[in-house]
């Protein structure tokens, strides 16, 4: 079986829950903290291959866009730290926890960013939520 698994990856490969998939209620999957861990100092996130530790006073930049995705925009957030950044969406398992802490972290962060940017449907509507000062 690891020969075929070598052979054919994309065959194998283990389907990650989403919020989507989660079998879970919108108000389970609303108040989940999902893949994050939070301290007062930062977060961690452990999700596929992303596994990273940021501490709130690293990032200098969160960036929010949409994804056209044929039938359906998701929204992606950008977390730039330290010069580097990684990406998470909608579909991150605590996603939803995850934007009530930045707004509560970061008080400059628009409240109603992610209300905004849904319309209108399928345009990126890239923003810059938030810059260190």
């Amino acid at each position: 079986m690891n020969f075929l698994k070598i052979l054919f990856p994309k065959m194998f490969q283990i389907k990650l829950e989403t919020n989507f998939n989660s079998g879970k209620s919108y108000d389970e999957v609303y108040k989940d903290l999902g893949v994050f861990k939070y301290d007062i100092d930062g977060f961690s996130i452990n999700y596929a291959n992303l596994s990273k530790a940021v501490k709130w006073s690293e990032i200098s930049a969160l960036n929010v866009y949409k994804k056209d995705e044929l039938g359906v925009d998701c929204i992606t957030m950008e977390i730039v730290y330290d010069e580097k950044y990684f990406s998470i969406d909608e579909e991150t398992p605590g996603w939803y926890q995850f934007v009530i802490k930045t707004k509560e972290v970061f008080p400059s962060i628009p409240k109603d960013w992610d209300m905004e940017i849904i319309q209108p449907p399928f345009a990126t509507n890239y923003r810059i939520i938030y810059t260190k000062p």
